[in-house]
This record gives C-alpha cells, structure tokens and sequence, in this order.
C-alpha cells in the first residue's frame, strides 16, 4: 500500500469515527429539545437559531483558507507561521462577529419584531466567540492530517451539550439554557483541543515566525471563501428566516426538523472527505492518476452510501417522523421527503467543493454559487406563502443544482482534463 493510501486510510478512518459519534448525539439533542419545547417554541428557537447561525459561521472566516496552507506547507518551515498567523485571524474574526452579534441584536430583533430575542443574542455572542476557536482548532487538526483530536473536540463538545440541555432546561425552562449549555460544552472542548495543538505540535516547532507574509496570504484566500459562506448561508437560512417571516413557529418548526436532518446527514461525506481531500492541495503529474483514481472511488462510495438513503427517506419518512419527534411534527413528512433530493446533490458537491479550494479555485466556486442563491431567494418569496415548509423544501432543492453542474465542470477541467500541473 502507497504512503499516500496509509494515510487517506487512516484520516479517513478517525473522520468516519467522529461523525459517527456525533451524528447521533447532534439528532439527540435536536429530539430532546423539539419533544421539551414543543411545536411552537421549537419553531421559535428554530427561527432565532437562523440568524445565529449564519453569524456563528461567518465568524470563522479563515478556516478553509488556513487548512488549505496548512495541508500544503505540513513538515515544512513555514508551519509554525501558518498556525500563528491562522490564529490571530480567528481571534479578530471571533470579536467583531461577537460583538457584532450582541450589539446589532438589538436592532435586528426589534426589526423581525421578536423583543424576545434580545436576550438569545447576548447569549449567543459568547457562544460565537467561543465556538469560533473550537471550529478552528478542528480544521488546525484536519490540516496537520491528525484528525483523532478533532475526534476529541468534537465528541467532547457534543455529548456535554446533550448533557447539559437537560439538566439546564430542567431547572430553567428558557431558550437562553440552551446557549449557556452550548457555551460551557465549547469551553470544554477548547481547552482540551489547545491543550493538544500547543504542547504536541506548536511549541515544540523552532521556526523563525513570519507573520506579514501568511496573514497576508491567508486574509487574501479567506476573502473568496467568505463570500461563498455568506452565499451557502444564505441559501441554506434564508428559506427557514422566510418561514419565520412569512408564515408561522409551527411551520417554521416543521421545516426546521426537515432540514436539520438533512443538514446532518452528509457528514458521512464529511469524514470521508475529511481523510482524503487534503492530499489534492499537492496534486502534480507525478501523483495525478492516483489522485484521479481516488477521487473517482470517492465519488461512488459517495453514491453507494446515500442513493439507498435517499429512498429510504422518501419511503419511510411518514413513519420515523411521528415517531421519532411525536405526532406533533408530522408536518415535517413532505419537506424531508423533497429534501432527499438535496442531499443527493450536496452530498456530491463535498468533494468538487473541497477540491476547488485546495486547488486555489475559491473565486470560481463563489461565482457559481452567486445564480443558485438567486433562484432560490426567488423560489422561496414565491412557493413559500402558498405552500409551506414544502414550498420551502423545493426552493432549496432545486436551486442548488446550477452550483453542482457548473464546479463538476471547473473540477474536470483541472483534475481529468488539464495537461500539466
């Protein structure tokens, strides 16, 4: 077996290990809070939880950009600077979405007329600045191709947010309980993750630290790259924040359980991707073939992993649903069965999507993704107040397409097409 097959096996196989752990604690907790919130109040956090998430997100500008450096200049003298210049980045991006967050929170729940969200963002401004470190100490721990610790961030992270969601929703029954548990869960899982990253691989590298040149460098590669967060955000929040807007917390919370779903599930691709894609940020003629085979074998393990498991969510989804969240959300039936075609589709998108940014190919991916956020902003303004959660469902299913066509595309020009590299 190659070097490099050893080491997309084992990666690989510490990413599989993560996402199986906390695949099913992330649906735990989401069952725990829907079954004790209930239908109204689970829609409403949902709605809040939008707009939080695409601030925690964009807090965690850098993160692509520094793996992708990290990956590309492992064992070599730059690394030290990388990871230095890395995290001063995070640390100004996690401040100003903080405090942003805290302070424009105010305004933006007065403007959706929900005065009760005040207080969620406060919380939550915490639980950005904190959570923006964990993200990236995960993507440090993917670069350096030693994924078992963020197989320790993340299984510390998840299981503590289970834990203390109930506990803290059993003494205080308020929406805050749920950021309070988020937060001291992250604070957890930060400290042990920098614990590792600082005595195990940082302090023990003598480079000379060169920070002008990678913040520059990072800063200039993480642009492209936010810009398609912004875009991917909106076009993954945008149809939930139009629920909440245009309909009611009960369809929202339909929609809501769908989606989260779906959102999950291709974390399975995730961690195959995890292992194996950051190999492609070195792709030359002496490696080509093999990088082409691999891609390739990733792609229909890809298909032979969810097109069973997208018919199994159109086929048996009107039965889990009652049963999993209670009769209450049967609403969510349709919007999952519809949505089984996005996950096809995204699914596929990981590994064109990964391979674009390690190849410096961000600005394009941004390009593409500008005509899919238009359709579905669109879609949503139109199927929305008609039909729901489902109008919503399709909106998004079928204005991600465009964006897959057009990076399988770019992809097959540089990896399968291109004659030199």
């Amino acid at each position: 077996m190659s070097q490099l097959k050893k080491k997309v096996k084992k990666e690989t196989s510490w990413g599989i290990a993560t996402k199986a752990v906390t695949f099913p604690l992330f649906f735990l907790i989401n069952i725990v809070l829907a079954r004790t919130l209930g239908e109204d109040m689970w829609g409403a956090w949902s709605y809040f939880f939008s707009f939080f998430t695409i601030m925690y997100l964009m807090a965690q500008f850098g993160n692509r950009a520094s793996q992708k450096f990290i990956a590309q200049y492992n064992h070599t003298e730059e690394l030290k600077s990388i990871i230095t210049a890395s995290f001063i980045i995070r640390l100004i991006s996690v401040l100003f979405f903080a405090t942003l967050t805290a302070w424009g929170g105010f305004y933006l729940a007065n403007f959706i007329e929900r005065p009760e969200f005040e207080r969620l963002f406060i919380f939550g401004a915490g639980v950005i600045l904190i959570g923006g470190m964990a993200e990236w100490l995960k993507e440090i721990f993917t670069g350096l191709h030693e994924v078992k610790y963020n197989f320790l961030v993340s299984v510390t992270e998840f299981s503590l947010k289970l834990g203390l969601i109930v506990v803290l929703l059993k003494y205080n029954f308020d929406l805050s309980s749920i950021l309070i548990a988020y937060f001291i869960s992250l604070l957890v899982a930060v400290l042990a993750g920098a614990h590792f990253l600082f005595w195990r691989f940082y302090f023990p590298l003598k480079q000379k630290i060169d920070l002008r040149n990678w913040i520059r460098e990072i800063t200039s590669y993480s642009l492209p790259l936010f810009f398609i967060s912004i875009g991917f955000l909106i076009a993954t929040e945008v149809d939930t924040i139009m629920l909440g807007w245009l309909t009611s917390d009960a369809e929202t919370g339909y929609y809501a359980i769908a989606k989260q779903l779906v959102t999950k599930l291709p974390h399975v691709t995730y961690a195959l991707a995890m292992g194996s894609m950051p190999v492609f940020a070195k792709l030359s003629n002496d490696n080509k073939t093999e990088l082409q085979n691999l891609f390739k074998k990733l792609l229909k393990t890809n298909g032979l992993i969810f097109a069973p498991v997208c018919l199994g969510m159109i086929a048996l989804s009107w039965f889990f649903i009652p049963l999993i969240y209670g009769v209450e959300f049967k609403g969510a039936v349709v919007p999952l069965m519809i949505l089984s075609i996005y996950v096809l589709v995204f699914t596929f998108s990981v590994f064109y999507n990964r391979f674009l940014d390690f190849q410096g190919k961000a600005k394009q991916r941004a390009i593409h993704l500008i005509g899919s956020l238009i359709i579905n902003i669109g879609l949503n303004y139109y199927l929305i107040p008609k039909y729901g959660a489902a109008g919503a469902a399709f909106s998004t299913a079928i204005a991600y397409l465009p964006y897959l066509f057009l990076n399988i595309l770019e992809t097959n020009r540089i990896l399968f097409r291109q004659g030199n590299t």
